[in-house]
């Protein structure tokens, strides 16, 4: 059993969404590196898409394994989006890319595959649960060949009951939540109760806190915004006391800002979040050495 920090990738987009001469996950590795580095975090989690890699082939996988371990990470990576849409010709394509993902996760040492959802295509609520659990079968038995568990995110459409229904009608073992706890907020939900009643199918957290400014639920660094942390990083870490492996990867989405504001929001993530597991100790199941 480990519970260990980490830090989504995704949370420098801004300067990601730049030009670069580099491949994103690169960049992702290298800024996840110096902060495991900085605040002595090792194993620490790096959660960045198959498809910000440089290249896929075997060659350039092992190379990337190689350098995660060196430097002390463990990687989730990140498949793709299931798109819920009548149309097959559209909605099968990510489909499939999203199965193909699973190799280059499972050859990086990723025993999960986090995706998301896409929407189209004039379906009522109803027709997407019933999309999504169709899809989600067939990627999860195709995980399931690979010994890997596939999680999606709560967002801004299903609901905690929505999730429990899909995962209930799914019927697969290796199914499940990577819980973003101030999207909660977005949904009208409690973060705490959700996260309590998402507990038996999280497998994954992305740690991230918002403020409400003008209708608008803005990303700040973590005990800046609404969220009550201490009950919160407690039930995470309940959690991951029943995980193999259970990474709580903060997340930053600055919807303005430089460069330098990006760095240090996310720098001021992992420190709290360092000071929290610091003072938890005992408290929480080991993280062994990567």
């Amino acid at each position: 059993m480990s519970v260990m920090l980490g830090v989504l990738g995704d949370s420098w987009r801004r300067q990601l969404r730049q030009p670069h001469n580099r491949a994103a996950a690169e960049i992702v590795i290298e800024k996840a590196a110096a902060l495991a580095e900085k605040f002595d975090q090792r194993p620490f989690g790096v959660d960045f898409g198959a498809r910000q890699l440089a290249a896929t082939d075997d060659a350039a996988l092992a190379d990337v394994r190689n350098r995660l371990a060196r430097h002390g990470l463990v990687p989730t990576v990140i498949i793709g989006s299931l798109m819920l849409h009548a149309d097959e010709e559209i909605a099968m394509p990510p489909l499939e890319n999203a199965i193909a993902a699973l190799d280059i996760a499972h050859k990086l040492g990723s025993p999960l595959g986090l995706f998301y959802f896409g929407y189209g295509g004039r379906v009522t609520h109803h027709g997407r649960i019933r999309l999504a659990v169709e899809q989600i079968r067939r990627l999860a038995d195709a995980a399931a060949m690979r010994g890997m568990t596939v999680t999606t995110e709560n967002y801004d459409y299903f609901t905690s009951d929505d999730f429990l229904e899909i995962f209930r009608r799914v019927d697969r073992p290796n199914v499940g939540l990577h819980t973003d706890t101030g999207n909660w907020l977005l949904l009208g939900e409690d973060p705490l109760e959700a996260t309590r009643k998402m507990a038996p199918y999280t497998h994954h957290a992305h740690v991230r806190d918002y403020v409400l400014r003008d209708g608008v639920y803005t990303s700040v660094p973590i005990g800046q915004g609404a969220l009550d942390w201490g009950p919160i990083l407690a039930e995470l870490a309940a959690i991951g006391a029943s995980r193999d492996r259970f990474v709580m990867a903060a997340e930053m989405d600055l919807d303005a800002g430089d460069a330098a504001a990006e760095d240090t929001a996310v720098h001021d993530c992992i420190a709290y979040l360092t000071k929290w597991i610091g003072s938890a100790g005992s408290d929480l199941p080991s993280a062994a050495p990567a």
